[in-house]
């Protein structure tokens, strides 16, 4: 009976909300809409953190599913993965080789696709789901199944494209499964491939998972799995490799699959993101609580009539907490919706990374549950204060409407928007901070210029190619046709391009000058000749490369300045040589550039011939040009097409390789600084709202003032001098947590930018001034339109 009662006082006091709320749509828009915009910050970072970090991939019983490490390492040739499956250890085993590309011969265009290579098995022992069509089968080799946003965006969501033909590396593939939109493959993280095509080569290395029988342990499963690697060791030895040394077995979970110190780094990301909306939802709690005052305020006397006809205190409290409960639902269903809106606008976009990631957001229990415990959250954040001030008020004062209303500004309402000011500015700070590192990160140089270099990638179709002399004839013929186009000034190989892609090589090495070996990690890459006068890297001495060094000739290098002081002492070391798992002779110093990141320290580098590497790699053709590379995008594109038509091309101008270089700047401004905008907009609700409050309050006052004379300008201070002491306190505060806040950011920063950076904080002052001038202008007009008769008859 006891439980029945309260439920229906609480659905009683819900409907009273209602009616109530009804009287005054105003306040209660205002009210949704500030836990609307914090709840859907919440909930959307929320989804994007359980999706990249805890989303399960769309297989049958994912909890059998595990990832199979053996020696430490992820890949495992094609011989391994064959000789654990016949152990029949498992009740299935599958390999999948994620991170390669296609060429997609469409019509007349050659377009590049990223692609995952997998075993017959791999979808029926993982039990994948299609929306259209089956999965690749064992022994199969010319079979296609495509993700559903190639289906759909190039495909033209074609309802018969099973039995399709699509000639993919030159040979001709059937396609014969569609999947589904909302499918998260084993890799997790978003990893997204477009295509997946059968493994046809035994060289190929593949990742392992496998299905577990019912009831077998991960100990059980090792120490099998140990007796094989240890028989493979036997049978197949690899010289410095130990399969059994080292077996590990992963869930199929996104933290299961990062492990170690990057599962900590990137869980700590996603943690302070958490933190952020967490403060953006405080900041509309405390605007809400501050409204649910005024509105207790004025509802004095109601509530006193309520008491005094025996209503308790305890249960006022309820009631007024069920209205905040009211408010709150409704919030949270508006945050639902901005999520619902997010997610479908990130499944669509496009990250600037090398690796092809879609995020593939959808609501499940967790966020329900998320929803429902954040909803109660803020109702008690936002309405208990509230509440229980109402109730402390003398019941024989409300009644003979015998308060006081001096108006003054330092009540609890004004604190809490000071509070609000103050967690503003601390994520305004930062959303400025990486504004301005966005800024410096674009305009910075590099080591070697953007702005007149055009780079073009040319994958190759691999069966095509196997001999390297026929790679090599193709670079030179290309070559020769890019410079004579007309407004090239040079052109130059390489087989990476800065700050895209790097090679680092950690090893000990020595000098002709000194047989003391030097452990050293460095940067490499094959260049071809004139590429750093195509790029633009200095040559401080000795030569470039030329068409001579090539396979069989002297092997030599260019080194930059940074490896000359490591090695060298700082000494001349051309003509000198360098020996680790061979001798290389020195043939060139060149100034030191960015390689990887911009926000790197000085990083040794090596470079050596493209023309006289093993293994040259697809080819990247860059263009020094007299007028805006753009203009040349598709006469460079052309001419490549026409020299193999098989091969994908991709010509754009090197600024806009920088994509990925620029992304911890352009993620860190657009996440903390649409957080800090957001926060900082219901932070100047607040203060609007407590200034006009204050304003309405001390009316009787201001009347009073300006029939004993008080002119305008003097009205206009008692108004400002409070909001300006508000604003005041509130920025005190902020700015100290800020300069405290912003410190251990200095990792995510351009060199020679200080995380105490004042023109961030000049800035964040800026704003904030407009801000409060903007909230302080309609509080000012409505003290200055008091009339003093009007006034004096208040209440």
């Amino acid at each position: 009976m006891f439980h029945m009662r309260l439920i229906d006082d609480l659905l009683s006091d819900l409907s009273y909300a209602i009616r109530a709320f009804r009287r005054d749509p105003a306040f209660a828009l205002t009210a949704v809409v500030c836990l609307a915009l914090g709840i859907g910050a919440n909930v959307t970072i929320f989804s994007i953190t359980t999706t990249f970090l805890f989303s399960l991939p769309s297989c049958r019983d994912s909890a059998s599913v595990i990832s199979v490490e053996e020696g430490g390492n992820s890949n495992a040739p094609m011989a391994d993965y064959q000789f654990i499956r016949d152990s029949h250890i498992f009740r299935g085993m599958a390999g999948m080789n994620p991170e390669r590309e296609v060429n997609w011969r469409d019509g007349e265009t050659t377009g590049r696709l990223s692609a995952a290579r997998v075993t017959g098995d791999y979808f029926s022992t993982l039990g994948i789901p299609l929306a259209l069509g089956r999965g690749i089968l064992r022994g199969e080799s010319g079979t296609v199944v495509v993700a559903d946003r190639l289906w759909r965006s190039r495909l033209s969501s074609d309802p018969a494209i099973l039995g399709r033909k699509m000639v993919l590396d030159g040979g001709v593939f059937t396609v014969v499964g569609v999947l589904p939109a909302d499918h998260r493959t084993v890799i997790g993280f978003g990893f997204s491939p477009e295509i997946f095509v059968p493994i046809t080569q035994d060289a190929e290395t593949v990742q392992l998972y496998a299905r577990m029988p019912a009831g077998m342990t991960h100990a059980q499963a090792r120490t099998r799995l140990a007796a094989v690697c240890e028989e493979l060791d036997h049978t197949h030895p690899v010289e410095g490799w130990k399969r059994a040394s080292q077996i590990g077995l992963r869930g199929v979970t996104g933290l299961d699959q990062l492990g170690g110190e990057l599962g900590k780094v990137v869980a700590a990301f996603f943690t302070m993101l958490m933190i952020v909306v967490g403060l953006v939802l405080l900041i509309a709690c405390t605007n809400v609580a501050s409204l649910l005052l005024a509105r207790a305020s004025s509802r004095s006397r109601e509530l006193a009539v309520r008491q005094s006809l025996g209503a308790s205190r305890s249960r006022i409290v309820r009631h007024l907490l069920a209205e905040s409960l009211f408010l709150a639902v409704l919030g949270s269903a508006g945050g639902l919706a901005i999520d619902l809106v997010c997610a479908r606008w990130l499944r669509d976009v496009d990250f600037p990374i090398p690796v092809p990631i879609r995020l593939v957001v959808t609501p499940d229990w967790r966020l329900l549950s998320y929803s429902i415990a954040l909803a109660i959250l803020t109702a008690l954040a936002a309405g208990l204060v509230p509440a229980l001030k109402a109730v402390r008020k003398d019941v024989n004062v409300a009644l003979k409407s015998e308060e006081r209303h001096t108006g003054r500004v330092w009540g609890l309402r004004s604190f809490l928007v000071a509070g609000q000011l103050a967690v503003a500015i601390v994520l305004l700070s930062t959303g400025f901070l990486f504004i301005h590192n966005l800024l410096l990160a674009t305009s910075m140089n590099p080591g070697f210029d953007v702005h007149r270099t055009l780079s073009s990638y040319m994958r190759l179709v691999p069966e095509k190619y196997k001999d390297t002399a026929q790679r090599t004839a193709l670079v030179d013929e290309a070559l020769r046709r890019l410079r004579s186009l007309p407004g090239v000034g040079s052109a130059a190989v390489t087989h990476l391009i800065p700050l895209n892609e790097t090679c680092r090589t950690q090893t000990s090495l020595h000098t002709d000058l000194s047989a003391e070996p030097v452990a050293l990690r460095y940067s490499c890459n094959d260049v071809g000749p004139d590429y750093f006068r195509t790029i633009g890297i200095p040559l401080l001495r000795g030569r470039e490369f030329n068409s001579d060094d090539r396979k069989g000739s002297q092997p030599v290098a260019i080194v930059n300045e940074t490896l000359v002081r490591t090695l060298f002492g700082g000494r001349d070391p051309v003509g000198h040589s360098i020996t680790g798992s061979r001798t290389i002779l020195v043939v060139g110093v060149a100034k030191d550039s960015k390689y990887f990141t911009l926000g790197e320290g000085p990083v040794a580098a090596i470079y050596e011939p493209y023309l006289a590497s093993d293994h040259p790699g697809d080819p990247h053709f860059l263009l020094r040009t007299s007028g805006a590379p753009s203009s040349y995008v598709r006469p460079v594109t052309d001419l490549l097409g026409r020299l193999d038509s098989s091969a994908a091309i991709e010509t754009k101008p090197l600024g806009q390789s920088l994509g990925f270089a620029l992304l911890p700047s352009r993620a860190g401004a657009a996440t903390l600084g649409a957080m800090g905008i957001l926060s900082l907009a219901l932070a100047a609700i607040g203060l609007y709202g407590v200034l006009l409050y204050a304003v309405s309050q001390r009316t009787r006052e201001i009347g009073v003032r300006v029939a004993l004379g008080a002119t305008p300008v003097q009205v206009l201070r008692i108004v400002c001098r409070d909001s300006l002491l508000l604003v005041g306190m509130g920025a005190a505060v902020g700015l100290g947590l800020a300069f405290a806040a912003m410190r251990p950011l200095a990792l995510f920063l351009v060199p020679g930018l200080n995380p105490s950076d004042p023109q961030a904080f000049l800035a964040v002052i800026g704003v904030l001034g407009l801000v409060a001038i903007a909230a302080m202008l309609a509080p000012a007009v409505r003290a200055l339109r008091v009339d003093a008769m009007t006034a004096l008859r208040y209440e």
